[in-house]
């Protein structure tokens, strides 16, 4: 095609009214419901496709671990004692728990989900080339000519196809197709042209009616992606207040596990000095072996308790060190962890309807279960527009040309010479429509199971709460009960060693004035990390101990 045909082309194409109406219906297909960068991220995603290479799996565990700073690397090589309070191990569980770290994946995910929802209205265009060479044996005068035989007739076709397709938000499909055909004949004895070049330019829309019809049924998914991603950010603050929770129950009773070594070292130490005074005497032959023989089995009870102390002392420090994750520290295995807080005894007054309104309105479950209401009751509505009868509206225009090269066949496409406009309606009524009333049927069922759920889990929620608030009322009495024991213990075992003084009692009683020392000092520092613990606990079920510990959660 020469310039000034290219030119004269352009002008008649400018100029085209109906023409003019298809590139503006192309600009809204290819714009509507995307993103303004769209076009920017299809070539960056090319480029990424370009740079692709195969990686190993740990160059793939590197590449998803680069940017997320968890490690918690502080300890000199010297070091052998921590000295964390519990706000430090809070602090480290919640930037290194591995818990939370898997949990943070899956906003981002749901965000993604959301995006592959959207897509569904982006453009699709499609191109096809075609060439295709066929013989076949022919008996009409029409093909081969007058005068001749039985023959080959060939056609030889080469089609370029290009079509562009667009969904919008009303379940309307845009549809825009441009064909251009040349065909050589032979023989052709009554063609015009040969070979010759037919071409068309096509634009259409079809509009649903009824089923696939509206703006909320094909937004609807992405309504659910969107809840989804509520739902995975409440999920992952659940995550985070059982891991809270946690910390604070370990790291007191780690608390509780030293308290318990320090009594009983404290109880071996009296049984040493028992036997140590008990020998003495016996030398002296005031007092007879048997009370020797009895403060050495007191001592040897008291050994083997510190060995269980610091067994449990151990056995804390481990489930600390691992909720709070401390990794590629080689001084981990060596360094112990030494609590710095210890647990005060303020009595704090709490109320039950309080505490239930409370959670209530906090606990994370709750609105899950809201969010699963709401997704429930959007496929319901989905389920019942497939109960519909499909009733399609489509209309749309076409321009065609012909001649014998592709520059002129355009010329007549565009020219308006040879236009066609065409509509119709499709009504489809399914009989029986079993699927669809079944479908719909079962997810009646499951919105309404959803809403028990919710109604279930409040009743939960409430005993949480009840069994929360008489717990912490429970220790208060608990420790002031073991304070008052242990008075009266430590009196005992003063009253028992003045008797035993002066030869008015054995050293078995007080032995067992000891034994009954420590068991009252480790009851009474058991009931204070109790009350502790089930503080916490409180603000966990009340779904407040992440605010409590002043942590903020930063949604993606």
């Amino acid at each position: 095609m020469n310039v000034n045909t290219e030119y004269h082309t352009f002008k008649i194409f400018m100029k085209t009214k109906n023409i003019f109406v298809i590139l503006l219906l192309v600009n809204l297909m290819m714009f509507t419901d995307n993103d303004a960068d769209a076009a920017s991220s299809y070539g960056k995603a090319l480029l990424e496709i370009m740079k692709v290479k195969p990686s190993t799996d740990a160059e793939m565990e590197d590449t998803f671990l680069e940017d997320r700073d968890t490690v918690v690397e502080f300890f000199p090589n010297d070091v052998k004692f921590l000295n964390m309070t519990l706000k430090d191990c809070i602090y480290h569980a919640c930037k290194n728990n591995y818990d939370i770290e898997i949990a943070s994946f899956d906003p981002p995910i749901s965000d993604a989900e959301i995006k592959v929802e959207k897509s569904v209205f982006d453009p699709i265009l499609n191109i096809t080339g075609q060439t295709q060479d066929s013989e076949t044996p022919s008996n009409s005068l029409l093909q081969l000519g007058l005068g001749s035989s039985l023959s080959d007739f060939s056609v030889d076709t080469q089609t370029l196809d290009a079509k562009a397709e667009k969904l919008w938000s009303t379940g309307a499909t845009f549809t825009l197709d441009f064909n251009i055909n040349q065909v050589h004949l032979d023989p052709s004895p009554f063609a015009f042209f040969n070979p010759f070049v037919d071409s068309y330019i096509e634009a259409k829309i079809n509009q649903p009616l009824l089923r696939n019809a509206g703006i909320f049924y094909n937004r609807s998914n992405i309504y659910i992606a969107r809840n989804n991603k509520k739902i995975s950010l409440l999920q992952f603050k659940e995550t985070a207040i059982r891991v809270i929770n946690d910390v604070q129950r370990i790291y007191w009773e780690l608390v509780k596990a030293i308290e318990d070594l320090k009594v009983r070292n404290k109880s071996l130490e009296r049984a040493k000095d028992l036997l140590r005074k008990n020998r003495v005497q016996a030398r002296v032959g005031t007092m007879a072996p048997i009370d020797v023989l009895e403060a050495e089995e007191g001592v040897a009870k008291q050994v083997e308790g510190v060995i269980i102390g610091e067994n449990n002392v151990g056995n804390k420090e481990d489930e600390l060190k691992q909720i709070m994750n401390f990794r590629r520290g080689s001084i981990l295995s060596d360094a112990s962890i030494i609590p710095l807080d210890r647990p005060p005894f303020e009595i704090k007054k709490v109320s039950l309807d309080e505490s239930i309104q409370i959670a209530m309105k906090n606990r994370p479950e709750l609105f899950v279960q809201g969010l699963d209401i709401a997704n429930a009751k959007i496929n319901v509505k989905q389920k019942r527009n497939q109960l519909l009868p499909k009733l399609d509206f489509e209309a749309g225009i076409r321009y065609t040309g012909l001649a014998a090269n592709k520059g002129n066949s355009l010329d007549s496409t565009f020219s308006q010479d040879f236009q066609s406009e065409f509509f119709q309606v499709v009504l489809e009524v399914p009989l029986g429509n079993r699927e669809a009333r079944n479908n719909y049927s079962k997810a009646k069922l499951e919105a309404t199971k959803s809403v028990l759920g919710r109604r279930k889990l409040e009743q939960s929620i409430v005993v949480e709460v009840r069994t929360a608030v008489r717990q912490i009322k429970t220790n208060i009495e608990r420790v002031k009960a073991s304070a008052k024991a242990k008075e009266l213990a430590q009196e005992r075992l003063e009253a028992e060693e003045k008797k035993f003084k002066v030869g008015r009692t054995t050293s078995l009683e007080v032995v067992r004035a000891q034994e009954n020392l420590a068991i009252a000092e480790g009851r009474a520092i058991n009931a204070r990390v109790d009350y502790q613990v089930s503080l916490g606990n409180l603000e966990a079920v009340q779904g407040t101990i992440i605010e409590k510990n002043s942590i903020v959660i930063e949604e993606y």
